[in-house]
C-alpha cells in the first residue's frame, strides 16, 4: 500500500497507532487515541478512519472490542517513510569511533566483535555481525619495521580488504630481511589463501627448497602464523542474546528464537542474507515474516553491509529486536556503524 492511497488524516492516525505500539506494545482504541492527539478529531471520526485503515490491511484488532495494532504491512509503510528522512546519528559518535578503532588495532575479529557489542549496547537489543568464512586469496603481503623488536605485517586480499598485525622480531634483524621476506611471499601467493600459503611455505622451508636465509624464514613463519591463527571460525557474531529474550514469555517463542540464531549461523543462510543486503542501498529492514527466517519469531532485523576498499560487500552488521523496536533511533545507528567498520577495515581515516 503506497502513501498516495492515504490522505493526511489517515497517515496521522496510522503513525499515532504505530508509535503508541512501539512505545507501549498494547492495542489502542479511538477514545485513547483522541485524548493523545493534538488534532481536533472526534472519537467517531477516528473510528471511521481506523476502520478504513483496517480494510487496507494496515492495522488489525487482536481481540473483539479491543483497540488496534499495526500489521506488518502497516509497519512496513511506517519504516519506508522513515527511510526517506535523513536522520543523523549524533549520540555517542566519538565513543563508538574510539571503541571500534581500538578494537580494530587488535584485528578484524576483535573489531567485528566490538561492533556487535556496541550495537547491542546502544539499542538494548541483540547486535549481530555476519561474516561468511573467508576463502579469499592473498593479493599482497608486506613487512614493515615499527621498532627495534616489532614489525607490522600488512596483508591485502583479493577483495581489497587491508589488514595489519604486529609481530615480534629478533634483535639485530637487518632492514633488508623485511624486504626479502615480503618479496619471497609475494612470488608465491598467486591463487593461494592464507592457509594454503602457510602450508606451502612451511613445506618449502622444511625441505630446504626455500631460497631464503634463517632470519627471513623466521620472519615469514611468524607473519603467516599470526594470520592463520586469526581467521574467523564462525560466520555469526551475536552479542546481547539476553536482551532479545527479555520479552519472551512462552516456551515455544523461546525455541523459535533459539532456532533463529542457529539458522543464522548456517553458512548458506548467511550468504543468502548477505546477497539480499548487497542488492539494497544502505540499510535493509526485514519486518517479521517478510523474511522466512523470522516467521513466528515476532522479530525484525535492521541490517547494513560493510565493504572492502573495492566496494565489495564482505559482511553485514545489524540489530535483531522485537517488531516494536525503535526504528527511527536504530536505523541511523546501524547505518553509521557499518560505515565506520568499513573504513577501519580498509585503513581509511574516519
Amino acid at each position: 500500500m503506497d502513501n498516495e492511497y492515504l490522505n493526511d488524516k489517515k497517515k496521522l492516525v496510522l503513525n499515532q497507532i504505530i508509535e503508541s505500539y512501539l512505545n507501549e506494545g498494547v492495542p489502542i482504541g479511538s477514545k485513547t487515541l483522541s485524548t493523545k492527539s493534538n488534532e481536533n478529531v472526534s472519537s467517531s471520526s477516528l473510528r471511521n478512519i481506523m476502520a478504513e485503515l483496517e480494510t487496507m490491511g494496515l492495522i488489525y484488532s487482536p481481540h473483539i472490542s479491543s483497540g488496534r495494532l499495526p500489521t506488518e504491512k502497516g509497519l512496513r509503510l511506517y519504516v519506508d517513510n522513515l527511510m526517506g528522512i535523513q536522520t543523523k546519528f549524533n549520540d555517542d559518535e566519538d565513543n563508538l569511533i574510539s571503541e571500534l578503532h581500538v578494537a580494530g588495532q587488535r584485528g578484524p575479529k576483535e573489531l567485528l566483535s566490538e561492533a556487535s557489542s556496541s550495537l547491542s549496547g546502544m539499542t538494548s537489543h541483540a547486535g549481530i555481525v555476519i561474516i561468511p568464512k573467508s576463502e579469499s586469496n592473498i593479493k599482497h603481503i608486506e613487512f614493515v619495521r615499527i621498532s627495534k623488536y616489532r614489525a607490522l605485517v600488512v596483508l591485502v586480499d583479493s577483495n581489497g580488504v587491508v589488514e595489519n598485525r604486529v609481530i615480534d622480531v629478533d634483535e639485530g634483524t637487518p632492514d633488508m630481511i623485511f624486504e626479502t621476506a615480503g618479496n619471497y611471499l609475494n612470488s608465491k601467493i598467486k591463487g593461494q589463501n592464507i592457509q594454503q600459503l602457510r602450508l606451502k611455505i612451511n613445506e618449502e622451508i622444511k625441505t630446504q627448497k626455500a631460497e631464503i636465509d634463517t632470519l627471513a624464514a623466521s620472519l615469514i613463519n611468524r607473519g603467516l602464523a599470526v594470520w592463520a591463527n586469526d581467521q574467523p571460525d564462525s560466520s555469526l557474531i551475536v552479542k546481547g542474546h539476553d536482551k532479545l529474550l527479555d520479552d519472551i514469555h512462552a516456551l515455544e517463542d523461546l525455541e523459535r528464537i533459539k532456532s533463529l540464531f542457529t539458522t543464522l549461523g548456517n553458512q548458506e543462510i548467511s550468504i543468502k542474507l548477505l546477497e539480499d543486503v548487497s542488492n539494497a542501498s544502505g540499510v535493509k529492514i526485514f519486518i517479521g515474516s517478510e523474511n522466512k527466517l523470522f516467521v513466528g519469531t515476532g522479530c525484525s532485523l535492521i541490517i547494513a553491509p560493510f565493504q572492502s576498499s573495492e566496494n565489495k560487500v564482505v559482511g553485514a552488521l545489524g540489530v535483531i529486536g522485537p517488531e516494536r523496536m525503535n526504528y527511527s533511533k536504530i536505523i541511523p545507528i546501524v547505518d553509521y556503524t557499518s560505515q565506520v567498520v568499513s573504513k577501519i577495515l580498509n585503513g581509511e581515516k574516519i
